[in-house]
């Protein structure tokens, strides 16, 4: 197993290089086609050829250094590698087909529109690294065809843009702010040109404001920022589909609670579903502790018992002081009732087309943990060597937590659960529930994958005893309340006098 492990690393890693390769080509060849009327290899040597394509190279091979040197050991996703080529090389073919004319501003080349891709659809740094190779290739074949242009002040004032694109993206909950990030991606890329270009401004006067100083250019820096903003407003779900990525402004549509789903997960398994918008609050709050998506903890709260849906009343939250059903079942039928919510719940929301990250936290948040209840009434009713050999049966099937906010989903759905038991929910008992469910978890073995650390998991306890100390707080006894318990104990003397 592990040679075959080996063998599709190799075979993965043969295909990015081939993917690379092909984009260097790629590049190359966008770069030294100047245009239609031109023949591809008219008045241009083969040495010409090989200086651009050891351009292209270098350019390549630096981004892929820095990549490497920030490459952790672990991550959960790829580089969707063939995908970000592909985006890259329409951004170049764009690039391509404006500078066919000379009258056109370079400045309306889609610098912004790419940053804004970028970030949304990948992490920052690849994000910056990516745009790092688009805006040195631009250079270059702006260089080539408007050689009166100053290249480095060029890519200067993109690179600047595209930072501001790439980080304004960044946790964007409303489409509004799109347009107001695509504005301030152009803004900037207009006031960096203007103080980039001094030379402009030397024999400056009112009659050439206009024609001479780089205001033009600045102009349509603002032009294609905001037209980025526009067309990113309306290409984005397009975008998440395509790439499989989920933004914050889908997670904010997921997490309305009047969606149909969630509607008639609130009417079938109302015990359920109050449930889930509590494991929310905790779960939100501690992926706040420690940096992770605490939006995503929350949408992953919401659904991730939409499973109960198909049997409601075989979950204790649901039964509302009802005769428990289980009582009537065997260990082993309850065990797989149980159980099923899981895969009925991935089934559902499978069907409804709800991001893979979301379906993911379906299952992880069991993991591969015991039905402690079902497990121990079995083995009550056979020996310790029968019971020991059952176990592994009555575990879910997971698979463990593989990202932060599965885990502390996880985390959250056991500490809310077990915390109903309290009969007297002081903060001391509070601290030190939470901490025994922590330490179970982890000491199962179930946070092995998800990256979580000492330090995280310290934090995620603090954050948990913070909101269930609020929840379960005291309160001061009103007359009526110190009348009837009175009345109540006055009762039950005379009662247990009279018998």
């Amino acid at each position: 197993s592990s040679q075959i492990a080996t063998d599709e690393a190799s075979s993965r890693r043969a295909g990015h290089y081939l993917i690379l390769l092909i984009q260097v080509l790629a590049a190359t060849f966008l770069i030294g086609w100047t245009s239609f009327e031109t023949p591809l290899l008219l008045d241009v040597s083969l040495w010409e050829w090989g200086e651009l394509f050891a351009n292209v190279v270098l350019i390549f091979a630096g981004a892929l250094l820095l990549a490497r040197a920030q490459r952790r050991d672990r991550e959960r996703r790829d580089l969707q590698i063939g995908r970000t080529f592909l985006l890259l090389n329409g951004f170049l073919v764009a690039n391509w087909v404006i500078l066919q004319r000379p009258d056109v501003s370079v400045m309306l080349l889609p610098v912004p529109l790419l940053g804004m891709v970028l970030g949304f659809l990948l992490r920052i740094n690849r994000a910056v690294l990516v745009s790092l190779v688009a805006i040195a290739i631009t250079a270059l074949m702006v260089q080539i065809r408007l050689p009166e242009i100053n290249p480095v002040g060029l890519a200067v004032a993109q690179f600047l843009g595209i930072l501001v694109a790439i980080q304004g993206v960044q946790r964007v909950r409303s489409r509004t702010r799109i347009l107001t990030v695509g504005f301030l991606a152009g803004l900037t890329q207009a006031v960096a040109i203007v103080l980039l270009n001094p030379i402009a401004f030397k024999n400056l006067t009112l009659n050439n404001l206009i024609s001479s100083a780089p205001l033009p250019d600045a102009m349509w820096s603002l032009v294609g920022g905001i037209a980025a903003g526009v067309l990113i407003t309306s290409a984005l779900p397009f975008l998440e589909k395509w790439f499989d990525v989920l933004t914050e402004i889908r997670l904010m549509e997921l997490a309305d609670t009047h969606r149909p789903l969630l509607n008639e997960f609130s009417l079938l398994a109302p015990g359920s579903f109050q449930h889930s918008l509590m494991v929310g609050q905790l779960a939100e709050e501690a992926a706040g502790s420690i940096g992770a998506n605490g939006l995503l903890c929350r949408v992953g709260a919401l659904y991730h018992d939409i499973g109960k849906m198909m049997k409601p009343g075989y979950f204790v939250e649901n039964m509302q002081g009802g005769e428990n059903v289980h009582d009537r079942l065997s260990p082993e039928m309850s065990r797989l009732v149980v159980i099923a919510h899981v895969k009925d719940g991935m089934r559902i929301a499978e069907e409804e087309h709800l991001p893979t990250p979301i379906v993911d936290m379906i299952p992880m948040h069991h993991g591969t943990s015991v039905v402690e209840f079902f497990f121990n009434k079995k083995a009550q009713q056979v020996d310790e060597e029968e019971a020991d050999r059952t176990r592994d049966a009555f575990r879910y099937p997971g698979p463990r937590p593989t990202f932060r906010e599965a885990g502390i989903l996880m985390l959250a759905d056991g500490v809310e659960a077990s915390s109903r038991t309290l009969s007297d929910p002081t903060p001391t008992r509070v601290r030190q529930h939470v901490r025994n469910i922590v330490q179970a978890r982890s000491q199962e073995g179930q946070l092995d994958e998800c990256e979580l650390t000492m330090s995280d998991l310290h934090r995620i306890e603090e954050a948990f005893i913070r909101v269930l100390t609020a929840i379960h707080h005291g309160r001061v006894k009103y007359p009526t309340d110190v009348e009837n318990e009175s009345n109540n104990a006055a009762a039950d003397s005379g009662s247990s006098t009279t018998s």
